[in-house]
């Protein structure tokens, strides 16, 4: 089955190369003014949106009606190790591509994922865009402030996008990092350490907040009993003691101080509430191994032991309302939802963050919005994200109207990156053969 991949990920490739094509009759979708325009033709050359009218003799017209809508992104996903092989590299990053996802941001990299950017952008292997962040800082691989910034130059002359943050960080190293990330020009981006906390960090240049972390801490009043107690995952711990009265200021600090969250929602939604049986039988865990099927039923059952009950379904409650309000506020959101970690897929997963999205308050434009335009913006990248000449041809053509239903963003015709146009039937065939290989 290798073989086959191998195959198949060639004649994407080749086909890809300086080609031109040509979309017929196809609808385009404006994120930024809620609407979609009236059957339009959409040319392509060279990777990049054209007027058709310049193609006199494309390689490939696409007849299929439908809408069309920038490629999605994925703002907190994960990439395998590459010692783990290529073909489980490979499979991840078709699950991606397959569901519209046309750029991630890997947020857990290595050495050979800088390869890896490059073998993509090449076009030498078919899969998203790769924005990736180095090996995480955290608080056994930063020993001192001074090994911090060490790590922060070594990373930036490497390479890497952005500096990953995880938990076990104090002030002073997180100072060391923001401080040498911004004379650099690096984005350095994640978790809140509780040490570190909110404040600190809005007081920063970070440029994103991944999974509303820290945010929990602060619902706290300082007069509880639970106040600058153990928080536990993502302050789960703290749930009896959080004031949802306290959510709108939060939310307007946040807008005021311009940094981004990443909610990764579903994810959190995964393992607090909810009937496990029925996320295990979503269509999805076809291309999931039974190992790892397993090996996220027993997180799920050792996580919510730790919960009281109730506590799970009263954690999501508030999570949704700090995200709607944040919405409300005027802060960014960018599209993520942590694939592949427990019970999320990488691709699927983003489908149920965004039907989450509409069912907080945004509207199907909004949530849409936050995995294409805003993203474009944030990375400060006018050329993504976009449906008009000039802009990179990354793009999925949709049979349905997302604008009417979110739901619709699954009802993929076909996905093009940067110029390469993957059709249904080889999507399908993709995914059939990873779907035969978990199985095995």
């Amino acid at each position: 089955m290798r073989f086959l991949v191998a195959v198949l990920l060639l004649s994407f490739s080749v086909a890809g190369v300086g080609q031109t094509l040509v979309f017929e009759d196809v609808r385009l979708v404006d994120v930024d003014s809620n609407a979609v325009g009236d059957p339009v033709r959409l040319g392509v050359r060279n990777g990049f949106i054209v007027d058709a009218e310049s193609i006199a003799d494309p390689d490939l017209v696409v007849a299929d009606t439908g809408y069309l809508i920038p490629g999605l992104a994925e703002m907190h996903a994960h990439v395998p190790p590459m010692r783990l092989g290529d073909a489980l590299v490979q499979d991840t990053l078709m699950l991606y591509l397959a569901h519209g996802i046309t750029t991630i941001r890997g947020m857990l990299g290595e050495p050979g994922h800088l390869t890896l950017r490059q073998q993509l952008a090449s076009g030498e292997i078919i899969g998203p865009r790769l924005i990736t962040s180095g090996p995480s800082f955290n608080g056994n691989s930063v020993s001192s402030p001074d090994a911090a910034r060490q790590m922060v130059r070594a990373q930036t002359e490497a390479g890497y996008d952005l500096l990953k943050l995880h938990p076990g960080l104090w002030p002073e190293a997180f100072h060391a990092i923001a401080e040498t990330a911004e004379a650099l020009g690096i984005d350095y981006s994640g978790h809140i350490s509780t040490a570190v906390g909110l404040d600190r960090t809005l007081a920063s240049r970070q440029g994103s907040i991944d999974h509303l972390d820290g945010y929990g801490q602060k619902l706290v009043p300082e007069d509880h009993p639970l106040y600058g107690t153990d928080p536990g995952l993502f302050a789960v711990n703290l749930v009896e003691g959080m004031d949802k009265a306290l959510i709108p200021e939060l939310a307007r600090r946040t807008a005021e101080a311009g940094i981004a969250n990443v909610p990764t929602q579903s994810l959190l939604e995964n393992w607090a509430s909810g009937d496990v049986e029925a996320l295990f039988e979503r269509e999805a865990m076809r291309w999931v191994p039974a190992q790892t099927r397993e090996q996220w039923r027993n997180a799920i059952d050792n996580i919510r032991a730790r919960v009281p009950e109730g506590q799970g379904e009263r954690f999501i409650e508030i999570r949704r309302a700090l995200l709607a309000a944040l919405h409300e506020a005027g802060a960014t959101i960018l599209l993520g939802a942590d694939a592949p970690q427990i019970l999320n897929v990488p691709g699927d997963a983003i489908h149920h963050e965004l039907e989450i999205y509409v069912e907080v308050g945004m509207s199907p434009a909004e949530a849409l919005a936050t995995g294409t335009t805003n993203i474009a913006r944030y990375l400060d990248q006018p050329a993504h994200g976009c449906l008009e000449a000039g802009c990179v041809a990354d793009l999925v053509l949709l049979a349905g109207n997302p604008l009417s239903d979110i739901r619709n963003t699954r009802q993929i015709q076909g996905v093009m990156r940067a110029g390469q146009w993957v059709d249904r039937e080889r999507l399908d065939a993709e995914l059939d053969a990873i779907a035969e290989r978990a199985s095995q």
